[in-house]
């Protein structure tokens, strides 16, 4: 697991902290006590995303540090989830088919041996010319 982080200029790393501080607010003192019918708006959100607009408007080179810090736990969560969702798939969809393909005799790649075939080349089918003027 190594991670290749492109270093952000000073643009970008304004854009991720005020992009990422707007996220905070919005989820969590917006979205989710409106959702969890919350009788009042949290503080700590706000101070969260303070903590990252000053440096974002004024010095972004300081979020250089919460930057990485963000990339490697995202592509840690990331690199995860996708094993475990190509698991989940995997094991709950594409081994029951093959184990279901296998009991009833279902072959579709033709993979049997015939010792009576000189080749298991699958000759192709020409499409009249006919056809290439009006595909559809």
């Amino acid at each position: 697991m190594t991670l290749h982080l492109s270093a952000l200029d000073s643009r970008g790393l304004r854009k991720f902290g005020l992009a990422t501080g707007i996220t905070v607010v919005m989820l969590f003192a917006l979205f989710f006590p409106w959702v969890f019918d919350a009788t009042s708006m949290p503080v700590w959100p706000w101070i969260i995303a303070a903590m990252l607009w000053v440096p974002a408007l004024g010095c972004p080179r300081l979020l250089n540090p919460v930057y990485v810090a963000w990339m490697k736990i995202g592509y840690a969560l990331g690199w995860i989830n996708s094993r475990v969702i190509l698991g989940i798939v995997f094991y709950s969809l594409v081994l029951p088919m093959g184990l279901i393909m296998r009991l009833i005799g279902n072959d579709p790649m033709a993979r049997k041996h015939d010792q009576t075939t000189a080749s298991y080349r699958v000759q192709s089918t020409r499409e009249p010319k006919e056809r290439l003027e009006k595909p559809f």
